[in-house]
């Protein structure tokens, strides 16, 4: 059963801007430790600006779909976003969000770019008490 539907979409210019001004402190409220380790080996710096903003594009659609908003339980830390082997972006929520939303859900992400936009779209799920088996 679909839970909620999110959509985001985050300039990167301005992601890059911040980057420049409080790179650390931006960047350490947003990614998780995981998160980090991956941006930290990309080397171009519009490139990560991109990366970024996708990450940061796909947890604001997340919080979208669950209808809540940053500082209302569920904060950027408690959303993960890695690839998974093939490429694709995959959601990894914290033991805390799910005790939050109260059921277990699963995330349908994608996440694209453009020259100035990074954009995601999340679907989230309720898992069937039979798929927990």
């Amino acid at each position: 059963m679909i839970v909620g539907i999110g959509m985001d979409l985050v300039d990167t210019l301005q992601i890059e801007q911040m980057l420049h001004k409080e790179s650390r402190l931006f960047i350490q409220s947003l990614l998780t430790s995981r998160e980090m380790d991956i941006v930290e080996k990309v080397g171009d710096e519009r490139r990560r600006a991109e990366w970024i903003a996708g990450r940061y594009a796909a947890k604001e659609a997340l919080l979208k779909a669950l209808g809540s908003q940053r500082g209302e339980g569920i904060g950027m830390q408690d959303i993960e976003v890695l690839p998974e082997s093939s490429g694709r972006p995959h959601c990894h929520l914290s033991a805390h969000v799910i005790q939050h939303i109260g059921f277990p859900v699963v995330c349908n992400l994608t996440i694209t770019h453009t020259a100035s936009t990074a954009g995601a779209m999340v679907v989230v799920e309720r898992v069937a008490s039979a798929m927990l088996v």
